[in-house]
């Protein structure tokens, strides 16, 4: 399942590994604490050669990584395959719940145009809503067991606040969204914001994608909590190097911590 690759892997870039290194010390720099950093793959279920070369970068710099795991997706087969990969249980990796179907369930809009993507989103009752929530959390318990990790990551970053209320009444512990996602969550609620976007990007042209990702990493690291969104199945050989340089860049930085959504959830406590 593979998707279009940013513009930012499509040609090969001049000083990236000394660029990556000076975004990460001006962030660091300018933040008031020492910086946490959480890194989260989105869109897992189904086992590809993408998938394993993300997950052995992350075991090769020993950095954890919280994996967004579509519901429907998976099944026996694809997870023994892709624990091949991970290892059979490891507190390196926090499987969690992404969706359901990871489906889009929003209309056109009235002028023509589709409203932005959601599966958990307004145009869905709230009786839908709970049900998939439902089915999909008792999926991933079955299937993962103990391995499972009660906290949601809605497709697209978005949904709505009934979908909020509701994985709140379900016990989840927290909810992973986008920088300045809407609608607010309750107090105690935790929303674990990415803020650096490795893969679904929009630039057009190489040098202004990687631009513009320095920069989201700089002011990122600067707000004290910088979370970084993965798509494997968006990343060629040069999003492959690229990850690699960066993991290198963050792992041995003793300005920063890096931190999956468990031990996040231990620092709210």
């Amino acid at each position: 399942m593979s998707k279009p690759v940013s513009s930012l892997y499509t040609s090969t870039l001049v000083d990236v590994r000394k660029n990556i290194v000076l975004s990460i010390d001006k962030g660091c720099s300018k933040s008031t604490g020492k910086p946490v950093v959480f890194f989260r793959a989105d869109d897992i279920g189904i086992p590809s050669s993408q998938f394993t070369e993300m997950i052995d970068s992350f075991k090769k710099h020993k950095l954890p990584l919280a994996l967004a795991t579509v519901p429907a997706w998976l099944n026996a087969n694809r997870l023994t395959s892709l624990r091949q990969t991970t290892g059979p249980k490891s507190s390196q990796w926090f499987w969690h719940q992404h969706g359901f179907v990871h489906r889009n369930y929003e209309p056109m809009s009235t002028i023509g145009k589709r409203n932005k993507k959601q599966e958990f989103g307004p145009s869905r009752s709230d009786k839908d809503i709970s049900t998939s929530l439902t089915k999909g959390r008792l999926r991933l318990e079955e299937l993962l067991g103990d391995s499972f990790q009660p906290v949601f990551t809605p497709p697209w970053n978005r949904c709505s606040k009934t979908t909020i209320d509701s994985l709140v009444q379900n016990q989840f512990q927290a909810i992973s969204r986008s920088r300045g996602a809407l609608p607010h969550t309750p107090a105690g609620f935790p929303d674990y914001q990415v803020n650096v976007d490795l893969h679904t990007r929009k630039e057009s042209l190489p040098e202004t994608a990687f631009s513009s990702l320095l920069a989201e990493l700089e002011v990122s690291l600067a707000s004290g909590l910088c979370g970084i969104m993965l798509h494997h199945q968006r990343m060629n050989k040069r999003a492959m190097q690229f990850l690699h340089l960066l993991l290198e860049a963050l792992g041995g930085n003793r300005q920063l911590t890096t931190l999956q959504f468990g031990d996040l959830l231990h620092l709210k406590d």
